[in-house]
């Protein structure tokens, strides 16, 4: 079920995207899939930066209802659920639009691993519009024609320590833009920041051992998400 809904559906793009693109660079196609990923889900990542800008704006206050409780949770539950219904904020929203995503992103995982293996391993589920194309059919009769590089050098089907680097580098960037500041001694604010670091070195990490193809997805993915951020964040202080 998840390969027919997300899988075979996001190879056949990548490949009909790899078939027209000119020049069929396979690392240019990646970045192509990957915007048009990121500007789909634009609406949901919109919602979700909305809340957390909400919720950065309410730092304050919530530091003085956790010091009012004196560390009864019960209590601190309560004032918490309280101020958030005066302020009418969901203190879930900013959740629910990230667990939407991340199916996108395992299923970009199997499908880049998938694509950039041999030929074989990703013809069987290509749809017959993007099989028929010339360049993709000449690949199915000359194998050694699929050359999945970037720039028509940078082979996206091994791991880059580079390419790897710079994607942690940007989801640090990307994190710390929409962490809230530590407001005096709150150890949930100091446990948040320190994710903003844990992330970026598990991400970088994980690229080690991957083909480059999922890093350059990351970095093309995060350097849009600092974009929107910067916008939306910008027109919600404006507002508010």
């Amino acid at each position: 079920m998840f390969n027919t809904i997300l899988i075979y559906p996001l190879l056949n793009v990548l490949f009909g995207i790899y078939g027209l693109v000119p020049g069929h660079d396979f690392g240019i196609t990646v970045i192509i899939l990957t915007l048009i990923i990121r500007f789909a889900l634009w609406p949901i990542t919109g919602k979700q930066l909305h809340s957390q800008k909400k919720l950065q704006a309410l730092q304050p206050e919530i530091t003085r209802v956790r010091a009012e409780a004196g560390g009864d949770r019960q209590k601190e539950s309560q004032l918490l659920m309280e101020l958030y219904k005066e302020k009418e904020i969901n203190p879930f929203s900013a959740c629910l639009p990230a667990l939407l995503q991340f199916p996108f992103l395992i299923a970009l995982y199997f499908v880049l691993r998938q694509a950039t293996g041999s030929v074989e391993s990703f013809v069987p589920h290509l749809y017959g519009p993007v099989a028929h194309l010339p360049y993709i059919q000449a690949i199915v009769d000359n194998n050694s024609l699929f050359q999945p590089k970037l720039f028509g050098w940078l082979s996206m089907a091994k791991p880059i320590i580079v390419l790897s680097l710079i994607a942690g580098l940007s989801q640090y960037w990307q994190v710390r833009m929409i962490t809230p500041k530590v407001v005096g001694d709150d150890p949930q604010a100091k446990v948040t920041a320190s994710m903003s670091y844990l992330f970026p070195v598990l991400t970088a990490f994980i690229s080690f051992s991957l083909s480059a193809a999922l890093p350059l997805y990351w970095i093309v993915s995060n350097l849009v998400a600092v974009a929107q951020q910067s916008l939306i964040m910008r027109a919600e202080t404006v507002k508010m």
